[in-house]
């Protein structure tokens, strides 16, 4: 199966109270080839805990 396209949500400014969608930014952008030395992996499923709403 061949992807082509990076999706990441992107956090544009930090959060005050609850997040809203505006906080946040949907990018596309392409995948590089792997060089020498290098490792591709696809992400399926990223698990945020609440203590890292802190951290944002």
């Amino acid at each position: 199966m061949s992807y082509s396209i990076n999706q990441q949500i992107l956090l544009k400014s930090r959060p005050v109270g609850e997040p809203k969608e505006s906080d946040f930014a949907l990018v596309e952008t392409p995948i590089p080839e792997p060089r020498e030395g290098e490792v591709l992996n696809r992400t399926i499923y990223l698990s945020l805990d609440p203590y890292m709403r802190g951290r944002i």
